[in-house]
């Protein structure tokens, strides 16, 4: 009896820094120091992989992934952010990549939402799946605008534009309300 509460003492011991909030993390590819969940400051070199991070996170020369975020993200020399579930705050950096819903402010060279936007993109090419805010770049791309205005080069809405249903790409401005 006492080895078997021993055991499972040293593996709740063991398992309980995954369950924690880290204040800091450093993120390289296959390995996060300290692991687990980040609530405070996160600075990736190269490519790193969380479940969650509320607060600054800085990707550095490559790929920061988090599965939800929240807070401010700055990618620095190259700095790429990937969000596979919600993000809520500003992301500046090479790219912003987000899978799913997004709400907040996304700038940099190439921003790309699958999910609903609400909020602010600049960049040089833009594109979420439903807009509801302000699409500012080159290239701007969306399924749907809901709420919101385009303004660049090229506005693209595949279900059409304030002039048609049938014209799906405008120049210099586009807008539903």
């Amino acid at each position: 009896m006492k080895k078997v509460l021993s055991a499972l003492l040293l593996t709740l011991g063991l398992s309980a820094p995954v369950f924690a909030q880290q204040a800091f993390q450093l993120s390289v590819p296959d390995a996060n120091f300290p692991p687990g969940n980040v609530k405070g400051v996160r600075f990736t070199i190269l490519h790193g992989k969380t479940s969650q991070v509320t607060g600054l996170d800085i990707p550095f020369l490559g790929l920061s992934e988090t599965q939800n975020f929240s807070g401010i993200s700055v990618g620095l020399f190259f700095g790429i952010s990937r969000v596979t579930g919600s993000s809520n705050g500003v992301k500046l950096g090479l790219a912003n990549w987000n899978d799913g819903n997004a709400r907040g402010a996304d700038i940099s060279f190439v921003n790309y939402n699958a999910g609903q936007f609400t909020g602010l993109q600049v960049g040089g090419f833009n594109y979420t799946g439903r807009l509801n805010g302000l699409q500012f770049g080159f290239i701007n791309a969306t399924d749907r605008i809901e709420k919101g205005i385009q303004i660049g080069l090229i506005n693209y809405d595949k279900s059409g534009t304030f002039i048609s249903k049938d014209i799906p790409v405008f120049p210099l401005i586009n807008a539903r309300f």
